[in-house]
């Protein structure tokens, strides 16, 4: 939707503008006075925007209107970028004290000049923006002079006799529910029951079904109340309808304490079923008023809710296990369901149609509203045009009132402003495509669809809109990792054909070339890029990865001032980074493959902003630099298929904000040169790593050692205290790990080691790492436990599973008895497996490991 988009991009140059007029710069030919008037004229323009929002789909001069806006305004953040880019290239320049007094008139520009053509430009599309804003009220407006709210538009009063007296494949659903509603609960006399999902499920048709059921009436003696809740979640009117459904009277002239006195006393004599339908509240505050009215119901009561955000659901739910996550239908049961609505019930289904329709149900996703929509639309169509709707996109069909996309608008109203270009922007991944978190953050990144108010990371924001949009039902949950944490997600067909109806809005900001702000050319076949790449100045995004051919990056991609994500993932045959790299001050993420020996070391501390690095198969990597110490702001390194990396030149506790450290497939890595163990720390007396594996949650240090962290802290070694991530695979130098974890105790959250042959003991820090979650050693040949020559195959502890894997049988017997022992079944243990086969069974094992 255009003003989603135009709304975030005045947002986002006002905050600009805001903080240019705010540093201590020199602003010549009148630039300040201009920046200003232009922020004031933004912020009273973003009114009119919002105020457009309800004519848009409606009213063609609103569109034409909006279009002429989002030019201005991105003609705008263009040139705004233009004097940041500028601004940017001297205070790299300076970084490296390279700048002279000749370099004010001869370097990148003569800043009196660009700055009187930049003081031109800004008058111009102030006086544009102005124009433009005056035509607002030329033309005649559809929203009445008092708003009316989104709620009284998107209402949906349904009544529980709306449900078809025939449904299909909702019946093990139906009795999932009842059970919820005929159990009791000895903790809480009301029990709270959401029916969570995506629109279009059939979360209302199901509570319907329960709500209608004979059982379910008889158990709450007919004390059933159905509430359609929408966004007006008003408390007064919702406990006046509550009050008013049970016996049946008028109480509109009641003030609100004088209903919930009545409604306490009503709602305590027996028990009742509450059903709130379609609610979209997230504000706890009002919901906790209207709980505590409820809790006063006769014990046995129960609230059946219906939401489609799973943020809500939680919120409400007496407990996660009474969270009840619809699923869509098998797709046989999509099928009867499409073909109960596209023919009569006693006509002859023809075999033509029915293959054709096949076919079109795949297309629901197992949505039933989907299913009913495309089948009421082919009702008495002839081949041609259900071959039409098999081969259309859903979103290019005529849409009913309460058809599915209309039901799905309801989700896109609702949604937070700043959430509907990054939701539109999702459309732009080709259907059932696997979406990678990480990059969909930077991509909407390099949009400029993030923005701080309060300093915090960009990624981080962009890891909330992410959640948020989960919650919402609009993106699905695929992959996850040892956090429990999404890694990759997917779009429901239908909800990508929403975000299609939506994304011109996004499409268009990347038809103009000098706007570019993304550039994706993976798996391509070019041979090299032109140095014209230069030239996109506010280029954000630069994916060049998997191309095989061409051999060097041109020189001018360093004046890419702008760019956050570089992504150079299997160039197999580049050979190395241009030297000037370091001028990219702004660059956040960067994986490189590339054949040189060394990275660039001029100038490398000055890539502060460095989020990520990812060095993947650099075959003649020989070492990493030291300038990577001044990285303090790096939170990833990954290190993958490096040969002949040998060192790392710096100390790993320089990076203070690490939070993930992967090293993987480096044959000769030597981190000895880290291990800082001081004597009487051998001398210690290993603690038996068989207490160590006897539970998840250790016991924590005593005094002594407690003081001897004290005191690493005030020796300055104060870094990886952030680190939650830890991978070493096929790291043959490895003899045990690198004394500087030893900071990350408190924070390592998983663990994980395999194929490191030379690995001969577990550091003395271990039963520190009281935030362990996850504990893996898979093939360390050497490594063996409690000083004894017993070789160690596999071990894995977790909150959930604990495997040990050993030669000796019986050690395997002894290990058993331990772990029974001790708190590992308070830990929430699911399964225990400690392998004591016979010697057979146990060969078998090993040689899958």
């Amino acid at each position: 939707m255009a003003e989603a988009v135009i709304s975030t991009a005045v947002c986002t140059i006002t905050k600009k503008l805001a903080s240019l007029i705010q540093q201590p710069i020199e602003l010549a030919c009148g630039v300040e006075e201009q920046l200003k008037k232009l922020k004031n004229t933004l912020s009273t323009i973003n009114s009119v925007i919002h105020d457009a929002e309800e004519e848009h789909d409606k009213n063609e001069e609103v569109r034409v209107w909006l279009g002429k806006l989002k030019e201005a305004v991105y003609d705008a953040d263009d040139v705004i970028d233009e004097y940041q880019t500028d601004n940017v290239q001297r205070q790299v320049l300076v970084c490296r004290s390279l700048i002279k007094k000749v370099c004010t008139f001869c370097s990148l520009s003569n800043p009196i000049l660009f700055r009187c053509q930049l003081g031109k430009k800004l008058k111009q599309i102030r006086k544009n923006i102005d124009e433009i804003a005056k035509d607002r009220s030329n033309f005649h407006s559809t929203v009445p002079s008092e708003r009316v709210g989104k709620g009284a538009l998107l209402k949906r009063e349904q009544s529980v006799s709306d449900v078809s007296s025939e449904v299909i494949g909702r019946e093990d659903d139906k009795e999932e529910i009842i059970k919820l509603l005929l159990s009791s609960n000895e903790k809480e006399n009301v029990t709270i029951i959401p029916i969570v999902g995506m629109a279009g499920l059939g979360k209302t048709t199901l509570a319907q079904m329960v709500f209608n059921d004979d059982s379910v009436a008889s158990h709450f003696e007919y004390r059933q109340i159905w509430i359609s809740v929408s966004d007006d979640f008003n408390l007064r009117l919702i406990s006046r309808k509550i009050a008013e459904k049970l016996d049946h009277e008028n109480y509109g002239h009641l003030d609100l304490d004088l209903l919930q006195n009545l409604l306490k006393q009503k709602l305590s004599t027996s028990k009742y079923l509450l059903v709130l339908d379609d609610v979209w509240n997230e504000d706890r505050v009002k919901w906790y008023r209207l709980k505590d009215l409820l809790m006063s119901g006769a014990r046995g009561s129960k609230v059946l809710v219906t939401t489609r955000a799973r943020r809500i659901a939680s919120m409400m739910a007496t407990g996660t296990h009474y969270v009840y996550n619809l699923r869509g239908l098998p797709y046989d049961k999509c099928l009867d369901l499409f073909l109960s609505w596209a023919f009569e019930r006693d006509q002859d289904r023809p075999q033509n149609l029915v293959a054709i329709g096949k076919g079109i149900v795949s297309k629901c996703g197992g949505l039933p509203l989907a299913a009913r929509t495309l089948g009421c639309f082919l009702y008495r169509k002839d081949e041609d045009e259900w071959s039409f709707v098999k081969d259309s996109e859903l979103w290019e069909l005529a849409q009913k009132e309460d058809d599915i996309l209309p039901v799905l608008r309801m989700t896109y109203d609702q949604m937070p402003h700043y959430l509907k270009p990054c939701f539109a922007f999702c459309s732009l991944f080709p259907k059932n495509h696997l979406i990678d978190k990480e990059t969909l953050i930077h991509l909407w990144m390099a949009q400029g669809f993030l923005q701080s108010s309060d300093g915090s990371p960009l990624e981080k924001i962009g890891n909330r809109y992410f959640n948020e949009l989960l919650s919402m039902s609009l993106l699905e949950e695929e992959l996850k990792d040892h956090d429990d944490e999404a890694t990759h997600c997917k779009m429901h067909d239908i909800i990508h054909d929403l975000a299609q109806l939506r994304k011109e809005t996004v499409i268009d900001l990347l038809a103009n070339l000098k706007c570019l702000r993304i550039l994706i050319l993976s798996e391509s076949e070019f041979d090299g890029l032109p140095s014209s790449i230069g030239s996109l100045l506010h280029l954000r995004y630069l994916d060049l990865s998997m191309n095989r051919l061409f051999r060097r990056l041109p020189r001018s991609i360093c004046k890419l001032q702008n760019l956050q994500t570089l992504r150079l993932y299997a160039c197999v045959q580049l050979e190395e980074l241009p030297k000037d790299t370091w001028k990219i001050a702004t660059l956040r993420h960067l994986d490189i493959t590339s054949n040189q020996d060394f990275l660039p070391k001029k100038g490398i501390e000055c890539l502060t902003s460095l989020r990520s690095l990812s060095i993947y198969k650099c075959y003649r990597l020989s070492t990493l630099v030291r300038g990577m110490q001044h990285w303090t702001s790096l939170q990833k390194l990954c290190l993958i298929d490096c040969p002949r990396l040998s060192s790392l030149e710096f100390d790993l506790n320089s990076l203070i904000s690490l939070e993930t450290l992967e090293i993987c497939n480096c044959s000769v890595l030597d981190l000895s040169g880290r291990l800082k163990k001081k004597d009487e720390d051998r001398l210690k007396g290993r603690r038996s790593l068989l207490s160590q594996l006897a539970g998840v949650n250790y016991r924590k240090e005593d005094k002594r050692e407690q003081n001897e962290g004290a005191e690493k802290k005030e020796e300055g070694q104060q870094g990886l205290q952030k680190l939650r991530s830890l991978t070493f695979v096929q790291l043959p130098k490895l003899i045990e790990l690198p004394y500087d974890l030893k900071n990350a105790a408190s924070s390592l959250q998983c663990l994980s080691t395999s194929n490191c042959n030379n690995l001969s003991s577990l550091p003395d820090w271990l039963p520190q790492c009281t935030a362990l979650k996850k504990l893996e050693i898979m093939k360390c040949k050497m490594l063996s436990l409690d000083d004894k020559d017993y070789e160690v195959r596999y071990i894995m502890i977790s909150a959930s599973q604990v495997s040990i894997f050993v030669i000796n049988r019986d050690l395997a017997d002894k290990l058993k008895e331990l772990v029974q022992k001790k708190t590992l079944n308070e830990a929430n243990t699911v399964d225990l497996d400690v392998l004591t086969a016979e010697r057979s069974s146990l060969n078998e094992f090993l040689k899958n490991y």
